[in-house]
């Protein structure tokens, strides 16, 4: 999707963390999906799943947040600036989309995340919140090929990789528009993940699967209230 201008504030001290411990196989029964997957001590979980051989640069990215936490993001690179990220929040809506996801890409450390054209996100069933998480679903056409000042990168065709995050408790201004403004982190971290155990040979399919049920309105990345409801998430993270 195609998002516009921001701006955001930047205040608060941020914490740091750094892993070295790789992700595991996650096997999810309901979507057929074989995911890369790890969870953090501030109770944050990635999960990505990759095809076996491809030429593009699609992922599936898959991110369950707890409630403390207003928005996190995925840095494809490792690092804050000039590679692709991630930035997910909750809409706080009842009713339609409860989480989304928004394409960013910053270009200085102390720098505002801008607009990022060149990854195209779709979201996939379960995209959703309960009373304790809140997570986001979605295929990204973009996020592990891309180039930059600082070169070109294919991390998709690497065994492991360093992926860094970032959390914040303070919502964004419009939580339920992809185009709104956000405080700065509270939290990053670092780890290294690995994509060997993300491969899928049923990439493709996996897509066709798990639609996401909703309607998004495209223009100025709004979103619609009232839109049909989609599946809760994995068993081990409803309330």
């Amino acid at each position: 999707m195609r998002i516009f201008k921001m701006l955001a504030s930047v205040s608060a001290l941020c914490t740091t963390a750094t892993s070295q411990y790789t992700a595991t196989k996650f096997y999810d029964r309901a979507s057929g999906i074989t995911w890369s997957h790890i969870t953090h001590s501030n109770g944050v979980t990635y999960r990505v799943a990759l095809p076996l051989t491809s030429n593009s640069s699609d992922a599936i990215l898959q991110v369950i947040v707890p409630n403390k936490f207003a928005w996190c993001g995925l840095a494809w690179g490792g690092h804050m600036t000039n590679n692709p990220l991630s930035v997910h929040w909750n809409t706080n809506a009842t009713t339609g989309l409860k989480a989304l996801v928004s394409s960013r890409m910053a270009f200085g450390y102390y720098a505002t995340p801008q607009p990022y054209d060149g990854a195209e996100y779709t979201y996939l069933k379960g995209t959703t919140s309960n009373s304790t998480h809140w997570q986001v679903t979605s295929r990204c056409q973009g996020c592990t090929r891309w180039s930059s000042s600082d070169g070109d990168y294919a991390i998709d065709s690497q065994d492991e990789t360093q992926l860094a995050y970032a959390c914040s408790s303070v919502p964004p201004d419009k939580p339920t528009s992809n185009t709104s403004t956000f405080n700065v982190h509270e939290q990053f971290g670092t780890w290294i993940h690995d994509l060997k155990i993300a491969k899928n040979a049923s990439f493709a399919n996996h897509i066709k699967n798990n639609p996401y049920k909703g309607n998004l309105r495209r223009n100025e990345g709004e979103v619609m209230e009232g839109m049909e409801e989609v599946e809760m998430m994995p068993r081990e993270w409803r309330a």
